[in-house]
């Protein structure tokens, strides 16, 4: 083959991926020019060139599989996943509430779940006033709480029981690798008498909206308090390389006015969040805009 009838070729091959088959065949059979063994040749490249440009055969990635479990799956995950198990390093950070399991190119992921309540109270209604109690957790029982009325000063049956729980949130990100499981990301929140961090369990979850093969973990919680300071809810998404070591993270929080005169509704996003491809951000940006619709007056 010449080098002008070569690069003529290459030049004919990049030129057709522009094109549709369709439209670069038409031509092709309306010529009368026979075609020669180096016309077919750039016949089949450009044909096979565009199958595969059609197909997405360039780029396609295996999709991302993800399980959840729950407490009542506890021993399935436990048979499944035996190297973690439900209760991983429940001594230290607390029962486990949810497990995600995940299965990509980058590896075998899971993101567990964590509250470590340190303190539960509970104020009971009856008829003239409230019994205060506090849970023992070294007898398991509910115990008069001293400083208020006991259950037998006050008349009636229980009319309504409001619970208030002093706890701290941890979520662990694990990789599974031949060495064994390693700790990529850590997300922890204390609470207190005046600030309760939840998790939105409905908006924590991983998948690959890019579809780089790559899972993005997308963790979700509200940050509720005592007082007129803004509540937080914050949506976190790490991130991982081709070789996770450790996972980058981002942040939008959005701001709900709680009494104060001067605040309004906001979102923030902070300079990571911003940097996130297209389809991250707008999963994220979904999931907030999900959590003000279903809490509209928060």
């Amino acid at each position: 083959m010449s080098s002008s009838y070569g690069r003529r070729m290459v030049l004919a091959v990049a030129g057709a991926a522009t094109l549709t088959f369709s439209s670069f065949m038409l031509p092709l059979r309306l010529s009368s020019e026979p075609l020669t063994s180096m016309r077919k040749q750039t016949l089949l490249a450009t044909t096979i060139l565009l199958m595969l440009v059609a197909q997405g055969g360039f780029a396609q990635k295996a999709a991302v599989l993800t399980k959840i479990f729950y407490p009542k799956d506890s021993v399935q995950f436990t048979a499944l996943h035996g190297e973690v198990g439900f209760g991983y390093r429940s001594r230290e950070y607390g029962k486990t509430t949810m497990v995600i399991c995940c299965t990509s190119e980058a590896g075998r992921f899971y993101m567990v779940f964590k509250k470590d309540i340190r303190h539960l109270s509970r104020m009971v209604e009856f008829e003239n006033g409230y019994a205060g109690e506090v849970f023992s957790f070294a007898s398991k029982q509910w115990e008069h709480e001293e400083g208020t009325w006991s259950r037998h000063e006050l008349k009636g049956e229980p009319k309504d029981t409001v619970v208030y729980s002093i706890h701290n949130l941890r979520c662990l990100i694990l990789k599974k690798s031949a060495a064994g499981i390693t700790e990529v990301a850590r997300f922890q929140d204390y609470g207190n008498e005046v600030y309760w961090p939840e998790f939105d369990y409905p908006s924590c979850s991983i998948s690959d909206e890019d579809r780089d093969g790559l899972p993005e973990f997308y963790l979700s919680y509200m940050g509720n308090s005592d007082g007129l300071d803004a509540k937080p809810y914050k949506q976190l998404v790490y991130t991982v390389g081709a070789a996770p070591t450790a996972a980058v993270k981002a942040k939008a929080t959005a701001y709900y006015p709680a009494g104060n005169e001067d605040d309004v509704y906001r979102v923030e996003y902070d300079q990571r969040w911003k940097q996130l491809p297209a389809p991250v951000r707008g999963k994220s940006k979904r999931l907030i805009d999900r959590h003000r619709s279903a809490n509209p007056s928060e």
